[in-house]
Protein backbone atom coordinates (compact mmCIF):
# COMPACT_ATOMS: atom_id res chain seq x y z
CA UNK A 1 0.00 0.00 0.00
CA UNK A 2 1.31 3.49 -0.93
CA UNK A 3 2.81 5.61 1.67
CA UNK A 4 0.47 8.34 3.73
CA UNK A 5 -2.57 6.55 2.89
CA UNK A 6 -5.53 7.61 5.13
CA UNK A 7 -8.58 6.05 5.99
CA UNK A 8 -10.93 7.99 7.94
CA UNK A 9 -15.09 7.98 9.34
CA UNK A 10 -15.68 4.46 8.68
CA UNK A 11 -16.93 1.37 10.22
CA UNK A 12 -15.50 -2.19 9.54
CA UNK A 13 -17.44 -5.14 10.92
CA UNK A 14 -16.74 -8.61 10.90
CA UNK A 15 -13.48 -8.02 8.13
CA UNK A 16 -11.13 -10.60 8.05
CA UNK A 17 -7.56 -9.99 6.86
CA UNK A 18 -4.61 -12.51 7.66
CA UNK A 19 -0.95 -11.84 6.53
CA UNK A 20 -1.64 -8.57 5.16
CA UNK A 21 0.38 -5.67 4.58
CA UNK A 22 -1.28 -2.58 6.18
CA UNK A 23 1.41 -0.55 6.66
CA UNK A 24 1.89 3.52 6.81
CA UNK A 25 -1.67 4.29 7.04
CA UNK A 26 -3.45 7.06 8.80
CA UNK A 27 -6.72 5.69 10.97
CA UNK A 28 -9.12 8.75 11.97
CA UNK A 29 -12.45 7.94 13.44
CA UNK A 30 -12.57 4.46 12.58
CA UNK A 31 -14.56 1.51 14.55
CA UNK A 32 -13.48 -2.04 13.61
CA UNK A 33 -15.90 -4.25 14.88
CA UNK A 34 -15.41 -8.08 14.96
CA UNK A 35 -12.97 -8.16 12.79
CA UNK A 36 -9.59 -10.31 12.29
CA UNK A 37 -6.45 -9.30 11.58
CA UNK A 38 -4.12 -11.84 12.80
CA UNK A 39 -0.68 -11.65 11.28
CA UNK A 40 -0.90 -8.46 9.84
CA UNK A 41 1.54 -5.70 9.39
CA UNK A 42 0.28 -1.95 10.69
CA UNK A 43 3.70 -0.87 10.93
CA UNK A 44 4.50 2.90 11.14
CA UNK A 45 0.85 3.60 10.82
CA UNK A 46 -1.14 6.06 12.43
CA UNK A 47 -3.87 5.59 14.99
CA UNK A 48 -6.24 8.78 16.24
CA UNK A 49 -10.09 8.11 17.79
CA UNK A 50 -10.19 4.65 17.14
CA UNK A 51 -11.20 1.80 18.42
CA UNK A 52 -11.05 -2.04 18.15
CA UNK A 53 -14.15 -3.83 19.72
CA UNK A 54 -14.19 -7.85 19.81
CA UNK A 55 -11.03 -8.12 17.29
CA UNK A 56 -8.29 -10.53 16.68
CA UNK A 57 -4.90 -8.58 16.30
CA UNK A 58 -2.86 -11.50 17.22
CA UNK A 59 0.53 -11.78 16.08
CA UNK A 60 0.17 -8.45 14.44
CA UNK A 61 2.70 -5.69 13.99
CA UNK A 62 2.16 -2.58 15.16
CA UNK A 63 5.88 -1.43 15.95
CA UNK A 64 6.40 2.23 14.76
CA UNK A 65 3.06 3.52 15.26
CA UNK A 66 1.29 6.21 16.67
CA UNK A 67 -1.57 6.11 18.72
CA UNK A 68 -4.58 8.79 20.09
CA UNK A 69 -7.54 8.33 21.79
CA UNK A 70 -7.65 4.79 21.06
CA UNK A 71 -9.67 2.28 22.33
CA UNK A 72 -8.89 -1.89 22.07
CA UNK A 73 -12.09 -3.48 24.28
CA UNK A 74 -12.75 -7.40 24.43
CA UNK A 75 -10.10 -8.05 22.01
CA UNK A 76 -6.55 -10.63 21.64
CA UNK A 77 -3.62 -9.02 20.94
CA UNK A 78 -1.37 -11.83 21.83
CA UNK A 79 2.04 -11.49 20.48
CA UNK A 80 1.59 -8.07 18.93
CA UNK A 81 4.43 -6.02 18.67
CA UNK A 82 3.97 -2.37 19.58
CA UNK A 83 7.83 -2.10 19.70
CA UNK A 84 9.24 2.04 19.27
CA UNK A 85 5.29 3.42 19.42
CA UNK A 86 4.20 6.11 20.54
CA UNK A 87 0.49 5.44 22.94
CA UNK A 88 -1.32 8.45 23.83
CA UNK A 89 -4.65 8.66 25.65
CA UNK A 90 -5.62 4.86 24.76
CA UNK A 91 -7.74 2.47 26.94
CA UNK A 92 -7.60 -1.07 26.42
CA UNK A 93 -9.57 -3.40 28.48
CA UNK A 94 -11.06 -7.00 28.64
CA UNK A 95 -8.28 -7.82 26.35
CA UNK A 96 -6.06 -9.99 26.36
CA UNK A 97 -1.96 -9.22 25.11
CA UNK A 98 0.17 -11.69 26.78
CA UNK A 99 3.52 -11.95 25.24
CA UNK A 100 3.26 -8.44 23.50
CA UNK A 101 5.97 -6.43 23.17
CA UNK A 102 5.79 -2.78 24.07
CA UNK A 103 9.67 -2.24 24.24
CA UNK A 104 10.94 1.08 23.83
CA UNK A 105 7.98 2.94 23.44
CA UNK A 106 6.51 5.78 25.39
CA UNK A 107 2.82 5.47 27.11
CA UNK A 108 1.65 8.57 28.02
CA UNK A 109 -2.14 9.12 30.38
CA UNK A 110 -3.20 5.81 29.07
CA UNK A 111 -5.50 3.30 31.39
CA UNK A 112 -5.54 -0.73 31.15
CA UNK A 113 -8.44 -2.35 32.91
CA UNK A 114 -9.16 -6.70 33.09
CA UNK A 115 -6.17 -7.00 30.53
CA UNK A 116 -3.51 -9.91 30.30
CA UNK A 117 0.29 -8.67 29.65
CA UNK A 118 1.72 -12.10 30.64
CA UNK A 119 5.12 -12.86 29.49
CA UNK A 120 5.17 -9.17 28.05
CA UNK A 121 7.73 -6.83 27.48
CA UNK A 122 7.50 -3.32 28.45
CA UNK A 123 11.83 -2.95 28.51
CA UNK A 124 12.65 0.33 28.42
CA UNK A 125 9.85 2.19 27.92
CA UNK A 126 8.87 5.40 29.27
CA UNK A 127 5.59 5.45 30.76
CA UNK A 128 3.70 8.72 32.32
CA UNK A 129 -0.04 8.47 33.89
CA UNK A 130 -0.41 5.12 33.62
CA UNK A 131 -4.29 3.88 35.27
CA UNK A 132 -4.24 0.18 36.10
CA UNK A 133 -6.98 -1.65 37.39
CA UNK A 134 -7.26 -5.68 37.79
CA UNK A 135 -4.11 -6.03 35.06
CA UNK A 136 -2.14 -9.12 35.14
CA UNK A 137 1.73 -9.27 34.05
CA UNK A 138 2.69 -12.27 35.56
CA UNK A 139 6.50 -12.79 33.93
CA UNK A 140 6.40 -9.45 32.05
CA UNK A 141 9.84 -7.82 31.59
CA UNK A 142 10.18 -4.10 32.97
CA UNK A 143 14.02 -3.86 32.82
CA UNK A 144 14.87 -0.27 32.42
CA UNK A 145 11.41 1.38 32.57
CA UNK A 146 10.75 3.31 35.26
CA UNK A 147 7.34 2.79 36.94
CA UNK A 148 7.76 6.03 39.41
CA UNK A 149 3.88 7.27 40.61
CA UNK A 150 1.89 3.69 38.66
CA UNK A 151 0.24 1.90 41.25
CA UNK A 152 0.30 -1.87 40.93
CA UNK A 153 -1.28 -2.60 44.01
CA UNK A 154 -4.82 -4.06 42.17
CA UNK A 155 -2.13 -5.76 39.72
CA UNK A 156 -0.66 -9.06 39.48
CA UNK A 157 2.85 -8.99 39.13
CA UNK A 158 4.23 -12.28 40.50
CA UNK A 159 7.63 -12.99 38.57
CA UNK A 160 8.07 -9.70 36.65
CA UNK A 161 11.36 -9.22 35.52
CA UNK A 162 13.28 -5.99 36.84
CA UNK A 163 17.07 -5.38 37.55
CA UNK A 164 18.84 -6.40 40.78
CA UNK A 165 18.52 -2.93 42.39
CA UNK A 166 14.91 -2.12 42.09
CA UNK A 167 15.24 0.86 39.78
CA UNK A 168 11.87 0.15 38.22
CA UNK A 169 9.83 -0.08 41.00
CA UNK A 170 11.13 2.89 42.62
CA UNK A 171 8.21 5.85 44.32
CA UNK A 172 5.64 2.86 42.96
CA UNK A 173 2.48 1.66 45.10
CA UNK A 174 2.24 -1.72 45.58
CA UNK A 175 0.05 -4.00 48.46
CA UNK A 176 1.70 -6.19 51.37
CA UNK A 177 1.23 -9.36 49.33
CA UNK A 178 3.14 -7.61 46.09
CA UNK A 179 6.28 -6.64 49.00
CA UNK A 180 6.26 -10.11 50.38
CA UNK A 181 6.79 -11.93 47.04
CA UNK A 182 9.13 -9.40 46.16
CA UNK A 183 10.94 -10.11 49.22
CA UNK A 184 11.21 -13.79 48.20
CA UNK A 185 13.12 -13.02 44.94
CA UNK A 186 16.16 -11.49 46.93
CA UNK A 187 16.53 -14.89 48.74
CA UNK A 188 15.42 -13.31 52.36
CA UNK A 189 13.11 -15.01 54.50
CA UNK A 190 10.35 -13.82 56.09
CA UNK A 191 9.29 -14.87 59.81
Amino acid sequence: MQDDYCIGNMTFKNEELLEHDISSIEFENVQFINCDFKKCSFSRSRFYNVDFINCNLSLSDFSKTFWKKVKIIESNAVGGKFIESLIKETKISNSILDYGNFSNSSLDNCVFEDCKFNEGYFAECKIKKLKLKKVTFTGTDFFKTSLRGIDLSDCIIDGIKISADLFELKGTKINSQQAIELVKVFNIEII
